[in-house]
């Protein structure tokens, strides 16, 4: 048999594969190319990482607030950390955002084509309104 890879057969001797049968040989070479892809991958990922250190009270208001969120902490964390760049903007209760444009939208639909009456148009601005107070009220 013959083992082109220095690293191989130490890794053969190690595992004690050289004694055993020839399937017990080409397990180990399997097992150690698996190994080696696993790590050539960890190693040449693009990814990089970064640690912070934060005390227990930060980590408590960290962690109620991606509650909030209904997000996890580390994934809060890098959103917030990512909202400061110019990388991607979060924008937390979106989707409440998104139902105040739409009364507000509706509004001006129905004022330019005068096709809702006064009291109707209030009411939709007055919904509007709530929705944004408590939505304020929510972000602090």
């Amino acid at each position: 048999m013959k083992i082109r890879s220095r690293n191989l057969y130490e890794y053969l001797l190690q595992s004690g594969a050289l004694r055993g049968s020839e399937d017990d040989i080409a397990f180990a070479k399997q097992e150690y190319r698996r190994k080696y892809k696993q790590q050539w991958k960890k190693i040449s990922r693009p990814r990089k990482e970064i640690r912070i250190e934060v005390t227990l009270k930060q980590y408590e208001a960290i962690k109620i607030k991606a509650m909030e969120l209904e997000l996890l902490p580390t994934t809060f964390s890098r959103s917030a950390i990512l909202a400061s760049t110019l990388i991607k903007h979060y924008i937390p209760y979106k989707d409440r955002l998104l139902k105040i444009l739409q009364f507000i939208s509706r509004i001006a639909i129905a004022t330019s084509n005068q096709s809702l009456s006064a009291g109707q148009v209030c009411e939709l601005a007055s919904q509007a309104e709530n929705m944004l107070l408590l939505y304020l009220k929510s972000d602090e």
